[in-house]
């Protein structure tokens, strides 16, 4: 008898030990790799046709761009290789890099409540407090919007900033002028420090 309870007491205790050993461990992130992106999350979930589930965080990044948010539902082509249609909701989180039409780089970052994408459409969307800023690479110029909705088309690669009744705000930040070679900065008076 005495026996068979300090068996049991060692099984508890093991048990008990390998249940916290689990919980304290790191969790597992799940990954999936497409043509031209891969989607990590906490876990998916889905059948072979789709919808593909995943839980976050949840991290989208393709060629050019990261996104992050708290769940991805997205439908594959018929090849499995692509995605049809995408929609991610909760804390999305958007940075990439822009080129536009004249070449010219941009540093992209945005956010949203929820984004979408549709393949046919050729289009991106982020929805609800959409916030944005775009940072130009080779001259530090920023302009930033304020709206309820964005819409990107991928094939013109414009942007269409919508906010229902109220005005989209945007603003143009021009870089601070740097100082020149030889002069002195602009807040400090010139003569007689030079002597």
């Amino acid at each position: 008898m005495k026996k068979l309870l300090a068996l049991s007491l060692l099984l508890g205790m093991v048990s008990g030990a390998m249940t916290a050993a689990l919980a304290a461990a790191p969790k597992q992130t799940q990954r999936m790799v497409f043509r031209n992106f891969a989607v990590e999350g906490q876990s998916v979930q889905g059948a072979l046709q789709g919808p593909w589930e995943w839980a976050g965080p949840v991290t989208v990044k393709g060629s050019g761009f990261t996104l992050t948010c708290d769940s991805l539902k997205m439908w594959l082509t018929p090849d499995g290789r692509e995605a049809e249609r995408v929609e991610a909701s909760g804390n999305i989180r958007i940075a990439g890099r822009y080129v536009a039409g004249d070449k010219t780089e941009w540093d992209v970052k945005g956010r949203a409540e929820a984004a979408s994408y549709e393949r046919k459409a050729g289009q991106g969307v982020l929805k609800g407090s959409v916030s944005f800023e775009a940072r130009n690479l080779s001259t530090g110029a920023v302009v930033s919007a304020a709206a309820e909705k964005l819409t990107f088309d991928v094939k013109s690669k414009r942007f269409r900033f919508e906010r229902g009744e109220r005005p989209v705000r945007m603003e143009w930040q021009e870089p601070e002028p740097q100082a020149g070679a030889g002069e002195a900065p602009a807040d400090e008076p010139q003569g007689e420090s030079a002597k």
